[in-house]
């Protein structure tokens, strides 16, 4: 009986042996691959390589068929904040122990850097704007280590995109100008291609957008100040960042308003000009209206109370006049009031003659509310008292005057003298040169100090503005 028991308990015995050897046996490749994945996440490469090693082919295929997922759970604990970026580097480079599997490690080694170096440079900005100098440069360190995990071509490309975030935050006015040019500043100092380049643009563009909010805030003070053309010539003069919507519509809505509200303004403003006497003021404000609304604003009844009857007249005149029909060139206006009358007489006559002798001109005058032609003539001087100096009608010589004289009726040409050669004139006749300079001061002593080359023109296209402007004597 006993030896029954002693066998029985024997064979239990063998049995449980054989279980407990079976069991190690079947157990033992699950334990090694979690050994190997247990090793990648402690980043010990050694033991990591020692029990890939143990098992045999089928298990190493399970443990790389493993290994992306088990590279982003690596990842993810370094962007949770579970892992640092030593500890996550250290179990990707214990993945590359494993044959074949570098292209995995190598893979999430740069995102994980990637993430790294745009952390670093966020806090070398922070240290910047908190002005700590010794932060600033011990990040400068970490940062030249990460930087050997990746290659130029990945830097830059990071280094625009943070760039680009930044500047959206600065047209976000989530940070100031200075803001975002020390982040430019960041990134010339690690770069030296795409990027800094890049970062000079962005600089620019800041620059640019700094001025022009600045201006905006200008703007709004003329807008207060109901100085709407200021408002719209700003607007037209401003190109506006395409990624700044914001400004991009402020900008659309300033200028829409400024123009309705000047367009409702500024009639009675000229109105109220004309009313206090202020002509100049008038005209000069009619003129910038006009520039900016043309036909959108009708100013032909302020016009016409800005004119008294003689400027209306030659106003009138020169709108119809046909400068091409002239025997000669006609582009420049002057009114000049020669018997001193308050009306002045109007000379027509070619701007590029104005350093001649003399300038042939059509000149007219205000007669019985009509503008009438006095003819054409060559003058050399206009007089104040009811004279012009002019080439003799019998033409000229090496010196020639003729006194024409005006009666506010007509031009008559009176006393001539000329020079020719050694031969002196004097109305046709041959005489001394005593008798010549005798006539020849006489004449003179009519002409004042003012010429048409010295004179206040305009063009003819500008003549309304000039007409309503007129002051005797210039």
């Amino acid at each position: 009986m006993k030896n029954g028991w002693k066998k029985l308990f024997i064979f239990s015995l063998i049995f449980i042996l054989l279980e407990v050897i079976g069991t190690v046996l079947v157990m033992m490749p699950f334990y090694t691959r979690n050994m190997v994945f247990k090793n990648i996440d402690k980043g010990n490469s050694v033991k990591t390589k020692g029990y890939y090693d143990m098992l045999n082919d089928s298990g190493q295929d399970k443990v790389c068929s493993y290994l992306d997922d088990f590279g982003a759970t690596i990842c993810q604990k370094y962007i949770d904040g579970k892992k640092t970026y030593e500890e996550t580097m250290a179990s990707l480079d214990s993945i590359k122990e494993i044959e074949g599997s570098n292209q995995i490690a190598e893979k999430y080694i740069k995102d994980v850097a990637s993430n790294e170096y745009k952390k670093i440079i966020m806090e070398i900005y922070e240290a910047d704007m908190q002005r700590d100098s010794n932060k600033g440069y011990a990040l400068k360190s970490e940062l030249d280590v990460v930087k050997q995990r990746l290659d130029n071509s990945t830097r830059e490309k990071l280094m625009i995109e943070i760039l680009n975030d930044k500047y959206k935050g600065f047209l976000a006015e989530e940070i100031n100008g200075d803001g975002i040019l020390d982040m430019c500043a960041i990134i010339q100092d690690n770069s030296y291609y795409e990027a800094y380049d890049y970062s000079n643009v962005i600089a620019s563009n800041a620059e640019s957008v700094v001025v022009y909010r600045s201006l905006y805030s200008q703007m709004q003070e003329a807008y207060a100040r109901q100085d709407y053309l200021d408002v719209l010539e700003k607007c037209n003069d401003i190109a506006v960042d395409n990624w700044d919507e914001k400004y991009k519509k402020l900008f659309e809505e300033m200028y829409t308003s400024a123009y309705e509200e000047g367009r409702e303004y500024y009639p009675g403003k000229i109105d109220e000009f004309i009313m206090t006497d202020n002509k100049e003021a008038a005209v000069e404000l009619m003129k910038e209206v006009e520039a900016v609304y043309g036909n959108d604003i009708d100013l032909k009844n302020a016009q016409n109370n800005l004119l008294s009857d003689w400027q209306q007249v030659y106003v009138d005149f020169i709108e119809s006049y046909d400068a091409s029909s002239s025997s000669h060139t006609i582009n420049t206006l002057l009114l000049y009031d020669i018997n001193d009358d308050d009306i002045p007489e109007m000379f027509l006559f070619d701007i590029a003659e104005i350093e001649n002798t003399y300038v042939n001109c059509e000149v007219y005058n205000v007669n019985k509310g009509k503008c009438k032609s006095l003819g054409y003539q060559k003058i050399i001087n206009i007089c104040d008292d009811g004279y012009l100096i002019t080439l003799p009608a019998s033409g000229g010589g090496d010196e020639a005057y003729a006194l024409t004289s005006y009666d506010g009726e007509k031009l008559t040409e009176g006393e001539d003298c000329k020079k020719v050669g050694d031969s002196y004139y004097v109305n046709g006749q041959d005489v001394s040169d005593a008798d010549y300079l005798s006539v020849r001061t006489g004449i003179l002593a009519h002409a004042s100090a003012y010429t048409i080359k010295n004179s206040k023109n305009s063009d003819l296209e500008n003549a309304r503005e000039y007409i309503m402007l007129f002051e005797n004597k210039n």
